[in-house]
């Protein structure tokens, strides 16, 4: 039986093995993201191009990243990452 998009337990079954927050971060919105990255406050540290993908990483605070990752056709998706939980492996 197929449950993808069906709810279990309060929660769906297709988020059931997904962790909330963790070494890949809290998602936050496009517009905070974008806002926050043209900032004259944040640095960025960072920037890798794998497969058409590009992953920039900037220096939020004293224990965050931002980390913007953008497709091939240019979608942009932001997260937070705290600085002891960053790895490359995005």
């Amino acid at each position: 039986m197929d449950l993808r998009g069906e709810w279990q337990n309060g929660t769906r079954a297709s988020e059931a093995n997904r962790p909330p927050t963790g070494p890949r971060g809290t998602p936050i919105s496009w517009q905070l993201g974008d806002q926050l990255s043209n900032c004259d406050d944040v640095s960025r540290v960072t920037e890798t191009t794998d497969a058409g993908r590009r992953k920039t990483v900037y220096d939020l605070t004293e224990e965050t990243y931002l980390v913007r990752m953008r497709t091939p056709v240019g979608r942009e998706r932001y997260r937070e990452v705290p600085k002891r939980d960053f790895a490359d492996d995005f």
